[in-house]
């Protein structure tokens, strides 16, 4: 709490205390992803950046998607205009979340088979999916990670030529990676795409 709500709440109690009844009554009959949105929008809204980033969090926390976030910008576009929209999306990319990268924000995402899991070894595979995705699967025991064969420099396809080991190394830039961890180890400061994945009915699937 700021310094001046505190020598507000001494000085003026009854109206503090009634102006926070006030907000916490105001929305009683909407569901909380829907009050997450609308304070995100206020903050754009006022163009406040710290609060802006902070109730941005909490709406993903409470499981409003990226894509939804971005509705609402556009819903509001009559009130924000193009501007404020032009500022929440630059914060957007500063803080480089990966629910709004491109391909996490593209429309009909659904889960994929890739391989029965008994057939899965442990170390790196590159496994090519039903569409011609080409993908690296990480598997140590029980741990199981899969990523995008994209750069996410400039998303230039990694083939398993380039697989040094645990290392991946794009032969564009030279950008490496761990695919322990799918964190770059030199030249870049992005890591690999890694979708998420899930062991179901004895198949390995992921999602994109």
């Amino acid at each position: 709490m700021s310094d001046a709500l505190k020598y507000l709440m001494q000085i003026r109690p009854r109206e503090m205390e009634d102006y926070f009844s006030f907000l916490k009554n105001s929305g009683k009959h909407l569901d909380d992803k829907t009050k997450a949105i609308i304070s995100v929008i206020t903050k754009v809204d006022k163009q406040t950046a710290t609060g802006f980033r902070q109730y941005l969090k909490r709406a993903l926390a409470l499981g409003v998607t990226a894509n939804q976030i971005i509705d609402a910008l556009f819903v509001a576009f009559p009130t924000l205009g193009l501007s404020k929209i032009i500022w929440a999306i630059d914060i957007l990319l500063e803080m480089d979340m990966a629910e709004f990268g491109p391909e996490a924000m593209r429309e009909g995402l659904d889960w994929h088979e890739l391989i029965q899991e008994e057939k899965l070894m442990s170390g790196v595979s590159m496994i090519k999916a039903a569409d011609g995705k080409e993908l690296f699967v990480y598997r140590e025991n029980e741990d199981i990670r899969v990523y995008d064969n994209r750069c996410p420099h400039q998303s230039t396809p990694i083939t398993k030529n380039e697989l040094s080991g645990l290392e991946l190394t794009c032969s564009l830039h030279k950008w490496k990676f761990d695919l322990r961890t799918g964190e770059c180890l030199e030249v870049g400061d992005k890591p690999l795409n890694m979708l998420e994945c899930k062991i179901e009915n004895g198949f390995l699937k992921a999602y994109w």
